[in-house]
């Protein structure tokens, strides 16, 4: 889904790979690549741990309000989504990977919490300035979540598979 680059390191190998990356830099001298390249890549690895350890903790109630309204009001969205905890969970890592929970977060043609394109919002039954300003009705990342949440359950199934794909990939 994602055009951006991003550390698709393993988890357990993140650590190694940055020194070595930041080794390998370092032993080029002049020819070496940007720092900016290396320090890139050092704060997707922090990101990583950062979100996989403190995700839920790091979630603001506007998230968690958002979300819980956008499953309980969509009878195609599976209640399970906000009921089981794991599913809760991996939602907000997802997030927390894909925009630091800042609900106008923007990157290459990405949008909001979920960072979704505007033909994939569109795609989930949401317009784009439904998802981007909300409405009368719902206020911004209800249609958010709506589009988020119908997007990981057509292609992933749940929010643990979604999660897994993301940690093991970069993107979802």
């Amino acid at each position: 889904m994602k055009s951006r680059v991003r550390c698709s390191v393993p988890l357990l190998a993140a650590g190694t790979a940055v020194g070595a990356l930041l080794l390998s830099v370092a032993s080029l001298g002049a020819q070496a690549a940007p720092a900016s390249a290396a320090a890139g890549v050092l704060r997707a690895s922090l990101r990583w741990t950062s979100c996989q350890d403190s995700a839920i903790s790091q979630a603001p109630a506007l998230f968690w309000s958002r979300v819980k309204g956008a499953t309980d009001t969509h009878h195609d969205i599976p209640m399970s989504f906000w009921t089981n905890r794991t599913y809760r969970d991996d939602i907000a890592r997802i997030v927390c990977y894909e925009s630091s929970f800042e609900y106008h977060a923007q990157n290459a043609g990405q949008y909001g919490w979920f960072q979704m394109n505007k033909p994939l919002i569109e795609s989930e039954g949401v317009t784009f300035s439904q998802y981007w300003g909300g409405t009368r009705a719902e206020r911004p990342g209800w249609y958010e979540a709506t589009a988020g949440e119908r997007y990981i359950l057509r292609r992933y199934g749940n929010p643990a598979a979604a999660w897994q794909h993301e940690s093991a990939y970069g993107w979802y």
